[in-house]
């Protein structure tokens, strides 16, 4: 007689391939590498621990080193700075690493790169940990090769060098070369590491933190960006596209979720119809208001954006001035996001519409007009985006924006009018040179940025960060570690 289980086979579940690239150097690498062994336990990945030098991917993209360590493909506004360094800090205490730089960072990671190249891929992860955290936590010199074999060592692996139990059931190795020196200078693990830099390279990579997946043959770079790699990797593990896989938002670690409510809170979001980035993030405002509840007030704030990259010294399509790797990198990753974003949204209750992104014919796209308009009527902002992002409608055109408008159920033709020859014209303008002078005063570097009380976010790809504050999480005082979870008693993911 059948049994049971022979009549229903347990499920079996495709494993994912995954490679990160790393160097230790690099602290958005260190918080990638606290974190990926989760992905590893809930996808079932299989997931490769690849040393690369970043030195050596930034001379192949032909990038700018700055004296701290870091690529950047133009100078770097004074605004632009300020706002990483308080996004980076507020990731250390969303991920609780107490991390401090090295008095000499950036040191050199040869050594440490060879030996990690040394080291098999079972017990490689074991080392590369060790290594981040004497590095970033500790403060320790790993260019220096007595630190490095102290640190190898203290994880206590039997040694070609180190004797076994006699008799035939002696133990192999752990490592299959003597832990002193000599590895160092075995010409082998430089040829290695320089070919696992190559091979990132041709992968797409132009820095760390990358992860390269297998079977979809596809590269993320960024620690911000391994829910997007969880994400592929549960798809690739239950065979289901990506609207499939159950709580997809919830894979964005948070450090909060509580249910709607009424208290009052406001969210400015600072955005200018030119950048596809900000029509992203409008995209995702109705999802926003919906987990916040109604005593969210979210206030639209246009302003010019090519003005304020004048202010600040940026160029007026920064993209430009990136190199090839990461040009083909930025398109990538406005497609993955528009999947993404589409994605959760369809999971919505009910439903909200999928976000669709077509590169205009006209860009940068000349804004002042759509502007203006959607002061004088905000309800216009949605088809004005609608048409310049979705439906490559060139809204420059004062005939082709009032048609926008008249098909949204708006008196199109009065309302360009309104705001280029009216009454109100000059109090629009006005208005509209205001919000960009309060944009550079605040030291907004780009758009969208949302503005919570004293905190300044930019990008739409930290809308978890700005969903954890309007939920009341205060990074200066709490203790709250981001996960998916959110909780540290549940998991979405089982």
């Amino acid at each position: 007689m059948s049994t049971t289980s022979s009549k229903f086979p347990p499920p079996t579940f495709a494993v994912p391939t995954v490679k990160f690239y790393f160097d230790p150097v690099c602290p958005f690498a260190f918080i990638a590498s606290e974190r990926i062994d989760d992905i590893a336990k809930f996808t079932g990945a299989d997931i490769t621990w690849v040393p690369v030098l970043l030195g050596g991917l930034y001379d192949l993209t032909k990038a700018v080193q700055g004296k701290a360590g870091s690529a950047s493909d133009i100078p770097a506004s004074a605004a632009k700075k300020a706002l990483q360094s308080e996004d980076f800090k507020r990731e250390l205490i969303r991920y609780q690493l107490p991390l401090k730089f090295h008095p000499q960072h950036p040191v050199s990671t040869v050594d440490a790169g060879r030996l990690l190249c040394a080291f098999p891929p079972i017990h490689r992860r074991a080392l590369a940990h060790a290594l981040f955290r004497e590095y970033w936590l500790q403060g320790s010199n790993i260019s220096s090769r007595a630190t490095l074999l102290r640190i190898a060592r203290s994880l206590k692996l039997t040694s070609k060098a180190a004797p076994t139990h006699a008799g035939p059931f002696s133990m192999t190795p752990n490592l299959p070369f003597e832990l002193d020196e000599s590895v160092f200078s075995d010409v082998k693990w430089s040829e290695q590491l320089r070919a696992n830099t190559q091979e990132a390279f041709q992968r797409g990579a132009f820095g760390v933190p990358s992860f390269w997946i297998e079977e979809k043959q596809k590269l993320f770079w960024g620690q911000d960006r391994m829910h997007m790699l969880e994400a592929e990797c549960i798809s690739i593990k239950l065979s289901k596209p990506l609207d499939r896989i159950r709580q997809l938002e919830r894979l964005h670690p948070r450090c909060l979720r509580t249910p709607p409510e009424d208290r009052v809170r406001r969210l400015k979001f600072w955005f200018d119809f030119s950048s596809p980035w900000a029509y992203l993030g409008y995209t995702q405002l109705t999802r926003l208001q919906r987990e916040s509840g109604s005593g969210l007030i979210i206030e639209l704030k246009p302003f010019l954006l090519g003005a304020l990259f004048r202010e600040i010294g940026t160029p007026i399509v920064p993209m430009q001035n990136m190199p090839e790797e990461k040009q083909r990198y930025a398109r990538q990753d406005q497609e993955d996001w528009v999947r993404y974003w589409s994605a959760v949204n369809a999971q919505e209750h009910p439903p909200l519409p999928p976000v669709k992104l077509e590169w205009p014919d006209e860009f940068p796209i000349r804004s002042v007009t759509a502007l203006r308009v959607a002061l004088l009527e905000p309800k216009t902002i949605g088809p004005i985006y609608q048409a310049a992002w979705a439906e490559n409608k060139a809204i420059s055109s004062p005939e082709v924006l009032a048609s926008v408008l008249t098909s949204a159920g708006f008196a199109g033709e009065k309302l360009v009018a309104d705001a280029t020859t009216g009454p109100r014209a000059a109090e629009l303008k006005d208005k509209l040179k205001a919000n960009t002078d309060e944009a550079v005063k605040l030291g907004l570097c780009g758009a969208p940025t949302y503005q919570i009380g004293k905190h300044v976010i930019w990008g739409q790809d930290k809308l978890n960060v700005v969903q954890d504050l309007i939920l009341g999480w205060k990074p200066e005082v709490s203790n709250l570690k981001a996960s998916v979870a959110a909780f540290p008693h549940f998991d979405y993911r089982i």
